[in-house]
């Protein structure tokens, strides 16, 4: 019996590692793999602290053609549209030195962060190792999986940034959400108040007023990117 179950495990185990036929192991709706990034500056980022955020993250290389021509679209179409809207856009550079990817980074004018990946160790967690390296990965603000993309198709690409318009959406309507209840709660706190309580609730209402021009801008951009799709 106890045969039977480990050799069950062993070939769920098995079957999950085995890649698709664009070579990824990984599929959309899966979480997010636990990993950490360090970046040519020598700063550190994990993939826990993405949550909260809409996520890109573009396996990349300086030899990889395709990326070259692909990258400088992210860049122009994505990062500098979305990135005040609440989007993290990492490249994650395959088996290269700081130096090089800095470079990398410069001769193509990508603006968004690269993180390094020595020995492929963060794109084998995705894909099998030995395969393809042009590759983005779309995830919620919940750490799941969403889109999947494999080299530079212009449908794919286009499809991939209606998937992130619509994730940043979802989470900006939230947002609105939760500011229409706040305000709902300051308005009974107020019919309650006493004397001490007065600035309490000055200080919230406040916070909430800066909130909601917070978000009434990011709805008109939100507004502006739509436009562009």
């Amino acid at each position: 019996m106890i045969k039977t179950v480990l050799l069950f495990i062993n070939l769920t185990l098995a079957i999950a590692q085995t890649p698709d036929e664009r070579g990824y192991i990984i599929k959309v709706g899966d979480n997010l793999p636990e990993f950490v990034m360090d970046f040519p500056d020598g700063s550190q980022i994990n993939s826990v602290d993405l949550l909260g955020n809409v996520t890109m993250l573009q396996f990349t290389a300086s030899w990889c053609s395709v990326c070259r021509e692909e990258m400088p679209h992210i860049e122009k179409e994505i990062w500098k549209i979305y990135k005040n809207i609440g989007i993290n856009v990492i490249g994650i550079d395959r088996d290269e030195p700081a130096e090089i990817v800095e470079k990398f980074a410069k001769e193509i004018k990508v603006t968004y962060p690269i993180a390094l990946d020595p020995r492929a160790d963060i794109f084998a967690l995705f894909a099998d190792r030995n395969s393809g390296v042009t590759r983005n990965i779309i995830i919620d603000t919940d750490g799941k999986i969403k889109f999947l993309t494999r080299l530079f198709d212009p449908k794919e690409y286009l499809e991939m940034k209606r998937v992130i318009h619509g994730l940043l959406e979802n989470q900006f309507l939230e947002e609105k959400q939760t500011l229409v209840a706040q305000k709902q709660i300051l308005k009974e706190l107020k019919h309650k108040r006493t004397t001490d309580q007065n600035i309490s609730t000055k200080n919230i209402e406040q916070k909430l007023f800066l909130l909601e021009r917070r978000l009434n801008l990011k709805g008109r951009r939100l507004s502006y990117a739509e436009k562009l799709l």
